[in-house]
């Protein structure tokens, strides 16, 4: 089946103090820590996706060029 529980909690723990750690480098600003997020994200589709995840083709213009 699964991980047990007690798994499930530790993976539990060590996300809510990730969250906790970007709340607390944006000064509580839940709206900020999306918005930083979001860039990573579109930063990393940009890197890796060749067009793709971004909306366009290699050979076609991409709408944000």
């Amino acid at each position: 089946m699964g991980d047990p529980p007690e798994n499930v909690d530790l993976v539990q723990e060590a996300l809510d103090t990730r969250v906790r750690s970007l709340l607390a480098s944006h000064n509580g600003d839940p709206l900020a820590v999306i918005e930083t997020l979001l860039l990573a994200v579109d930063a990393r589709a940009e890197r890796v996706s060749f067009g793709f995840v971004r909306g366009c083709l290699p050979a076609l213009t991409c709408r944000d060029d």
